[in-house]
Parts: C-alpha cells; structure tokens; sequence
C-alpha cells in the first residue's frame, strides 16, 4: 500500500491541472489524479478513492457547485473533504449577499504563515460544506500547506473513530 497522499483535481483548465500535478507529484508524497470534464466528476472520484478532491468553481457545462451538492449526497463520496480553487469569487455571488461583508474590488487579506490568503476563505467553506477554500492565484507553498492540513485532519478524525469503544446498546 501507497503511502502517498491521493488528491484529484477537477478543473476544465488542463494547463493548470497538469502545473498543480507536477507541483505535487515532484516531492514524492502525493499522487494526483486530473479530471478536466466536470460531467466524469463523482465517477473518477469513487474509482481513485483520494484523500481529498481539489474543485474548481468556475466551469463550463457544470459548475463547482453542483459537483458539491452531489459529493454530499453521495454516501460513498460525502466524508472526502473537498478543497475549492477559485479566482473570481463565484461561491459569494451564488449565496445571498447580504451573508457576506466583502467586495470584489476591496477583498480582506488574511496571513496563511507569511502568505496572503483570502480572508473569507473558512466562511466560504463553511457555507458550502467544503474543507477549505483557496484563492487564485496561490502559491505552491500554500497549495501544499492546505491540503497537509486537510489530510492530516481527515486522517487523525478516522484514527480516532477507528480507536473510539463501540456505542452502548440499551
């Protein structure tokens, strides 16, 4: 068994998809899958079994969004924790504006280490059930960091489970 941390990446930009895949795959501790047709989403998901999905907002044909609704839906894929990849500040758009204090024009930056970051990025997660959420453009150092983070979360949460005594019958 692999040891390597399994991420796909679902974006209709191949060129960006295959820059994300080299940056990972280069240190030797991930192993990433492309998806480049949001229509095959749930599918390649449910065969490469990934430690997290890595999900552009912003596609044609489908959008992030909906490739979201259908990962919680589905009782195979909803415990895979997904990170979004977005540049345009489309999940705000989508939720009603009145729920966010942000601006296109005027974002709030928050420090990720000594790395600027959105400052929205935990309540856009949040309101759309996903792990963690990155704007472009990022760094390879906070694309490595957040998904590390997601992970180890993810994997300490099942260790524990695993660990946890059976429930009591009554």
């Amino acid at each position: 068994m692999s040891d390597k941390k399994k991420v796909v990446i679902i974006d209709d930009d191949e060129g960006a998809c295959l820059m994300i895949k080299e940056t990972l795959e280069t240190g030797g501790e991930f192993e990433v899958t492309i998806v480049t047709d949001p229509k095959q989403a749930e599918g390649v998901i449910k065969q490469a079994t990934p430690d997290v999905v890595l999900l552009d907002i912003v596609m044609p044909v489908r959008k992030g969004t909906e490739i979201i609704d259908a990962i919680k839906k589905d009782s195979d894929l909803k415990r895979i924790p997904i990170v979004v990849l977005s540049g345009k500040g489309e999940m705000i758009y989508d939720k009603k504006k009145k729920e966010f204090h942000w601006q296109p024009n005027n974002p709030a930056v928050k420090t990720r280490g000594t790395l600027p970051d959105a400052k929205g990025a935990e309540a856009l997660a949040q309101a759309y059930g996903v792990t963690d959420y990155i704007s472009k453009p990022f760094t390879h150092e906070i694309l490595i960091e957040v998904l590390n983070e997601t992970i180890a979360k993810v994997r300490k949460k099942k260790a524990a489970d695993e660990d946890a005594p059976p429930p009591l019958e009554p």
